[in-house]
């Protein structure tokens, strides 16, 4: 919008007038009130001549949002691998507020905000980065969710891992009513398994899982970093078994290679967790996956369809590609 004439000489005139309102309201903080008493126009005045200043380009307003996306790298995954979509924190901005964690939770609870819808129901699974998403403060209320736990929990020795914890966060956030599964990821020995699985409310409560419009997991790592290990239910002897078998990841409990492949492993039998051929069925399979030593394991994932959409940090994201160049030779 071009500034108007009123005469001979009033283009400068105006100008001027616009840009001193436009100082006051935002490098001074008057109020539109304020300005009006200050300068003799009516307050309805001053509305239309700020607007006209943002219109005619005197006023450029710019947000630098802490969550900005890298979509090159975003797009180049999401074809690479197939991905429904992949979202890329900016490494310029991430952990702009000096909280890496906190801003990469609030990237990912940002999609779900606009994925979950009312009447959905949200399966969670726990890892390290859900529980950042959870916590981020960024979730709204939705009408008639329903969140359900998709795998056993951990215990609460470790505050970021203790599943019922997260779903019972995610329930809070979103003002819906939850189910948790009040088993253990992993008991002593199949029989045990069987057994939990034959209780109408932990049956009930995969019953519902099966029913989920979306999942929100973590990739998990075959290391030190994993949460099974972290909470004592896996030791360096296991994770030396499941590295030699092929398995660089791991989502509720399913493992699988780099290609995307399963990984059988005698501990399957012994999991409580939605299972892969049921996770595979949820129409929004969203992945967390951030930070060090994931590339491999979120390639992993991708390639195994456990996950449909990724949401990481770009330094992991440059790093997967690398990876997939190195691939081809």
């Amino acid at each position: 919008m071009r500034l108007q004439r009123k005469g001979p000489g009033s283009f400068e005139d105006r100008a001027l007038t616009l840009a001193e309102v436009a100082r006051l309201y935002y490098l001074e903080d008057f109020t539109q009130e304020r300005i009006a008493r200050r300068l003799g126009f009516s307050r309805s005045n001053v509305s239309r001549m700020l607007k006209e200043a943002r219109e005619s380009g005197l006023v450029e307003i710019r947000i630098r949002s802490p969550l900005e996306v890298a979509d090159g790298v975003g797009r180049e995954l999401r074809s690479r691998l197939g991905l429904r979509e992949c979202l890329v924190l900016a490494s310029s901005r991430r952990g702009a507020s000096g909280d890496f964690r906190g801003d990469l939770g609030a990237f990912g609870a940002g999609y779900l905000r606009e994925k979950i819808s009312d009447g959905d129901v949200v399966g969670i699974g726990w890892s390290s980065a859900v529980y950042d998403v959870v916590r981020s403060g960024r979730l709204h209320e939705k009408n008639g969710v329903t969140v359900v736990q998709l795998i056993g929990s951990l215990g609460g020795a470790v505050p970021d891992l203790d599943g019922a914890s997260i779903a019972g966060g995610l329930a809070r956030a979103l003002g819906a009513r939850e189910y948790f599964l009040q088993a253990p990821i992993l008991v002593a020995d199949a029989s045990v398994r069987e057994g939990l699985l034959r209780d109408l409310h932990i049956s009930r409560t995969l019953e519902l899982a099966r029913k989920a419009d979306i999942a929100v997991v973590g990739v998990g790592t075959i290391n030190r970093d994993s949460g099974q290990y972290r909470a004592g239910y896996l030791d360096d002897a296991d994770l030396e078994h499941i590295g030699r078998r092929g398995a660089i990841g791991e989502i509720c409990g399913s493992y699988f290679t780099r290609e995307g492949d399963p990984v059988p492993l005698e501990m399957e039998a012994r999991t409580i967790s939605l299972g892969r051929e049921d996770l595979v069925r949820v129409p929004i399979r969203v992945g967390m996956g951030w930070g060090a030593k994931k590339a491999l394991a979120n390639i992993g994932a991708a390639r195994s369809g456990i996950l449909n959409v990724l949401i990481t940090d770009e330094a992991t994201a440059r790093e997967m590609l690398e990876i997939l160049d190195a691939e081809q030779g």
